[in-house]
């Protein structure tokens, strides 16, 4: 009867015996994490990157090219205020969220990569190098 109604203790620890205890004690921690999810595909020609950044804007989000990573990295600032009629602050809020992902792609024809953001959607197109010249990196316009 007891391991039908788990404890506070249960709920966060997870018994060492039972399957997927490395998987579940970081799902658990990590849930909430601030990293965007990431759908990546590998083509013949390159990758095709897409991810879901809600609540950013075009301008919050910086993606580079260096040295065989792409990294792309966002943050955001909002403030909240209100105040009475005499000036008195009724309530005041603040939010901030950052994020920064790596990814390696190899030497890559970083003069070609294309990006779009759209309502909260990061896509990229990344094609493969043609030639073995090695490339520094740069950082990648968005439209």
């Amino acid at each position: 009867m007891r391991r039908l109604l788990p404890s506070k203790r249960d709920d966060f620890f997870p018994s060492l015996f039972e399957s997927g205890f490395e998987t579940d004690l970081f799902d658990r921690f990590f849930r909430e994490s601030h990293y965007p999810k990431v759908d990546i595909k590998e083509t013949d020609n390159g990758y095709e990157m897409k991810m879901d950044v809600p609540g950013f804007s075009k301008d919050d989000v910086k993606v580079e090219y260096r040295d065989g990573y792409l990294e792309i990295e966002g943050t955001r600032e909002e403030n909240k205020e209100s105040k009475d009629e005499d000036g008195h602050y009724i309530r005041k809020e603040r939010s901030y969220g950052s994020f920064k992902r790596s990814f390696y792609v190899g030497d890559i024809d970083d003069d070609a990569i294309t990006g779009s953001f759209k309502d909260g959607m990061l896509q990229l197109e990344v094609p493969k190098s043609r030639d073995d010249e090695k490339k520094k990196g740069k950082q990648i316009r968005l439209e």
